[in-house]
């Protein structure tokens, strides 16, 4: 297959777009069949942006904890409908925020399936005065379950089920994730996915030789003169509840080479690029059903912009609804998520097509040009079988 065309786009983001350095691995049908990288992960230094170039990946993150949280389900450990205050008792006298701002008791119970679709309630608060003062207690060193303890303790914003609202749900069911695997996050991820799934360079903690492989984040970037406003090396995202905490929402790192065997395995019917199976066909229909009521979706559509036209949000993914709304090349039931400094994840089960893309770069609009990398990669893949047949 011919990607000339989609490396020629990618090529011009170090002047066009300002990013220092991107890679971007492609799968068809559980088969690598592209992979470029181009720019620096480190301009200063020279340093060439690479497969293995360790990155932070933020809320793509999510994708890892709910595909695990899954395969728990798929164990029966766990139930969808399962209320979470089961596992996380301190959930059970959590109140709700009313209109007038009156606290009151929920009328009804917070089911895990909330979690997974962002629909509990919690906000992304990490200023919150319960959070505060756990940082303070514990001087500045809380647990994932310390943190969720604290949480509780924050009214909700709506009744669990009735809104969508980006925030802690996932981080939640990290926590809850560790109660029933007696287990840290991290040890649980890498059992259930990283090392079944043949990924070493994914983790919350890296090991010395994947430290010097860390790219540096760049603030607000400019290729025309290679300078940067700022400049960070930051190994994980702790969601400011410091290097103990192992945020199930945002705290992983990984490269190009690791993750788009994730995104292979969610488009493959669930079986990895290595033969290995990890979820089941079934499982993975499910992630794909809009799990939102009608007013959820009018959060979700308000929260993505037009980024996020034509899709509803499934267990953990965004789920493509109306391609002609979003102008995608993509089928309806691709799903996926994004990272705050550029990255995103697609994964396609009707085309089995999947995408990992990843820049470190946070000025960027980079939700305005993800629909632009989707579509030069279709257009590349079927522009290849078409001349094929």
């Amino acid at each position: 297959m011919n990607f000339k065309s989609l490396d020629c786009y990618l090529d011009r983001f170090y002047r066009e777009k300002n990013i220092p350095g991107l890679g971007i691995s492609i799968y068809k049908d559980g088969k690598q069949i592209h992979m470029y990288c181009t720019g620096f992960a480190d301009v200063e230094k020279k340093i060439p942006f690479a497969q293995d170039t360790m990155i932070n990946l933020y809320s793509a993150t999510k994708l890892s904890t709910c595909t695990a949280a899954l395969r728990l389900v798929e164990k029966g450990l766990i139930r969808l409908t399962d209320p979470v205050e089961k596992y996380l008792p301190e959930m059970a006298g959590v109140k709700v925020r009313q209109e007038n701002g009156q606290l009151l008791a929920p009328k009804n119970k917070m089911l895990i399936r909330h979690l997974f679709s962002m629909s509990a309630g919690f906000s992304y608060g990490r200023d919150l005065p319960a959070l505060r003062e756990l940082l303070i207690r514990t001087n500045g060193r809380p647990t994932t379950r310390q943190a969720m303890e604290a949480l509780a303790k924050e009214p909700l914003l709506f009744e669990s089920g009735s809104r969508f609202q980006y925030s802690f749900c996932h981080d939640v069911l990290g926590a809850l994730m560790e109660v029933v695997c007696g287990d840290t996050l991290d040890h649980i991820l890498r059992r259930e996915l990283f090392d079944p799934m043949d990924m070493p360079d994914t983790s919350f903690h890296l090991n010395e030789q994947q430290r010097k492989r860390l790219a540096p984040e760049y603030s607000h970037f400019n290729g025309k003169n290679d300078t940067a406003d700022a400049v960070t090396f930051r190994e994980g995202v702790d969601m400011g509840l410091g290097p103990v905490y192992e945020s199930g929402g945002g705290g992983l790192i990984s490269c190009v080479r690791d993750y788009g065997k994730l995104a292979a395995m969610l488009a493959n019917g669930g079986i990895a690029p290595n033969g290995k199976r990890i979820l089941s066909a079934d499982t993975i229909a499910k992630m794909q059903e809009n799990q939102l009521t009608e007013e959820g979706k009018k959060d979700f559509e308000a929260f993505g912009g037009w980024s996020k036209a034509g899709y509803g949000y499934g267990l953990g993914v965004r789920v493509l609804m109306d391609r002609e709304r979003n102008n995608s090349l993509s089928e309806n039931g691709e799903l996926g998520w994004d990272g705050a400094l550029g990255c995103y994840f697609a994964s396609d089960p009707k085309s089995g097509i999947a995408i990992f893309y990843a820049q470190q770069e946070e000025g960027s609009k980079w939700y305005e040009y993800h629909g632009m990398i989707r579509n030069y990669v279709y257009a590349c893949i079927l522009g290849s079988e078409e001349r094929n047949e």
